[in-house]
């Protein structure tokens, strides 16, 4: 007789369980706007045409983001991965691979203004352009995630 109980309760507290994570894993605000930064730095260092400038800026890029992983899992508790969540992954890997197209378009959009038809700063444009997409999209991507979670898929 427990044993059945206890096999009812166990969804129930499952789902409690999903609720309870989701609640945790939205990041702060800051998070985003630093993300954001980060991308559009690193891009936009490019317009520099230095190699040590954007090589700087490859390695402030590659610390900032996992400086940025370290803080969320330390506000968080945990990592969260797009492939290992079950029926919400096909919701999150479609949102990310409209927002990659939309990237590499962009950016293909201001590496030929760049290089090709030599607009100075136009890869600052783009970075500064996709900073803003990174970091709203972060916080999009997350709450499909967290949504998924909550509905219980």
């Amino acid at each position: 007789m427990e044993s059945e109980a206890d096999a009812r309760s166990q969804p129930a507290a499952l789902q409690s369980d999903r609720a309870a994570l989701a609640e945790r894993l939205v990041q702060p605000w800051w998070w985003d706007v630093a993300f954001g930064v980060l991308v559009a730095g690193f891009l936009g260092s490019y317009s520099s045409r230095s190699i040590w400038v954007i090589l700087a800026a490859v390695v402030v890029f590659a610390v900032g983001v996992r400086a940025l992983v370290a803080v969320y899992q330390r506000i968080t508790g945990t990592w969260w991965d797009a492939s290992k969540v079950g029926p919400v992954q096909e919701r999150v890997r479609a949102a990310l691979r409209r927002l990659l197209v939309g990237y590499f378009a962009l950016l293909g959009l201001g590496a030929a203004a760049e290089f090709l038809l030599d607009v100075r700063g136009a890869m600052v444009v783009a970075g500064v352009v996709m900073g803003v997409a990174a970091g709203w999209s972060s916080r999009w991507v997350t709450r499909i995630y967290v949504a998924g979670l909550r509905a219980g898929s």
